[in-house]
């Protein structure tokens, strides 16, 4: 996983759990990158949002960004979302 926040990747890992869809009901559909930032495709809602590490939706916030990974937190609890595998 290509870490684009501070977070170190073995950090994001120790402890977290990995699914396709979160238990906020959030599902990875893309992860985008750029010269300076990553973004990542979530689809929650309904709608698909473009968030970037840092960024918060109901609550969650992205930690990392990574091709076809994420990392998000909510309290005390780090979880990746990964693209589904076809």
């Amino acid at each position: 996983m290509t870490d684009h926040s501070d977070t170190r990747v073995a950090t994001l890992a120790t402890g977290s759990r990995e699914s396709a869809q979160s238990h906020a009901g959030m599902t990875l559909v893309g992860t985008m990158h750029g010269p300076s930032v990553g973004r990542a495709l979530l689809r929650h809602g309904g709608k698909v949002h473009v968030l970037q590490v840092g960024d918060t939706l109901d609550r969650v916030t992205v930690t990392a960004i990574g091709e076809g990974v994420i990392a998000l937190s909510r309290e005390d609890q780090t979880e990746r979302l990964r693209l589904p595998s076809h």
